[in-house]
């Protein structure tokens, strides 16, 4: 059973749960007519805005309602199983792990050139020293 959804999450949500495996942003864009993103202005065209509504419904979809919804490099689908929850998390962990070192380097470049300091990253850096 899924919550009560907007006309667009469920048209999203529906694409989702029907693709037999994996659908991509774009296949999603082609699929369900969502508009473009509120924030339209900045964009060249509004392919890449569309891209950036399908973004937010997804999101809005997981934080909003709590729908198992993963994502990799071949598109969206439904986590049903312990496996692809496991597979789902490890892989966000890893993203999670790549970005927070990402910006440690810049913070430690940019703290030395600038010499600044910032009590946050100075606090982040002991949670992944």
């Amino acid at each position: 059973m899924t919550p009560n959804l907007n006309e667009e999450e469920r048209n999203i949500y529906d694409l989702i749960v029907n693709s037999g495996s994996r659908i991509t942003q774009l296949q999603l864009a082609r699929k369900a007519f969502v508009g473009c993103h509120e924030r339209f202005e900045g964009y060249d065209n509004p392919k890449q805005s569309t891209l950036r509504k399908v973004r937010h419904l997804v999101r809005e979809l997981i934080m909003k309602h709590g729908l198992f919804i993963g994502a990799d490099n071949d598109g969206y689908y439904i986590i049903k199983t312990d496996a692809e929850k496991k597979e789902y998390m490890d892989r966000f962990e890893r993203q999670a792990r790549a970005s927070a070192k990402s910006y440690m380097q810049r913070y430690q470049v940019m703290s030395r050139n600038l010499n600044i300091k910032s009590k946050f990253f100075e606090q982040q850096g002991k949670l992944f020293g």
